[in-house]
């Protein structure tokens, strides 16, 4: 008999894990609205205990406007964006805050060289936090963990303002997440969903801006 728990939520029906033990599998949707979350990404996966054991991607229809982060001179702001929307996933608002200040007096107009001081602080002070490297350690996200990305982008940011541009920081996939997921722990999820910075923009649009 098919039962669905209040809310809509699937009933948890029984499977193997990975030690071969019958468990509880339990169906959950992440997203579309999660407080720092891709715009338009479900993510459903089906957990067993507190491991991913199935997930699978939807885009939501984005809207026809082209995102402002991807117009020309606008890569220290994405940046900037993407790392205020992993510093808050990993629990450090007050840095998530001072992010997105930065990334909100550029959008404005304030000149990069201004706020160049600011951002090196900032670069700076996520890099020598201990307790942040002990949160991702050992997180895998793809060839590299999430430690090694989230200095990728620290990188980048750090070059958006101290050279002529920023270098391009890969965006993961749509597609590659559920081979990324699975396996993974439930809690490392949005963590790593946050430093992948999953590109759900699409193709067309991204390439019309290409074109200028």
């Amino acid at each position: 008999m098919d039962m669905e728990m209040p809310g809509g939520l699937p009933m948890a029906d029984l499977g193997e894990d990975r030690d071969g033990l019958m468990l509880d599998r339990l169906h959950v949707p992440l997203g579309p609205v999660l407080p720092d979350w891709p715009p338009g990404l479900v993510v459903r996966v089906v957990l067993q205990g507190d491991v991913i054991q199935e997930a699978e991607v939807e885009v939501l229809d984005a809207p026809a406007a082209s995102p402002f982060w991807l117009e020309p001179g606008w890569a220290v702001v994405r940046e900037l964006d993407a790392l205020a929307r992993f510093l808050s996933v990993a629990g450090w608002a007050d840095e998530a805050a001072r992010a997105r200040r930065i990334r909100d007096d550029l959008m404005a107009g304030m000149p990069v060289e201004q706020k160049a001081p600011s951002v090196m602080t900032l670069v700076g002070r996520v890099r020598r936090s201990r307790t942040l490297r002990w949160l991702v350690r050992r997180i895998g996200a793809g060839d590299v963990d999430v430690a090694v990305r989230l200095e990728r982008r620290l990188a980048a940011v750090q070059a958006a303002v101290t050279g002529p541009r920023a270098p391009d920081v890969p965006r993961a996939a749509v597609d590659d997440l559920p081979d990324l997921l699975v396996g993974t722990e439930f809690a490392a999820a949005r963590l790593i969903v946050a430093v992948l910075d999953p590109d759900t923009e699409p193709a067309e649009i991204r390439e019309e801006v290409r074109r200028g």
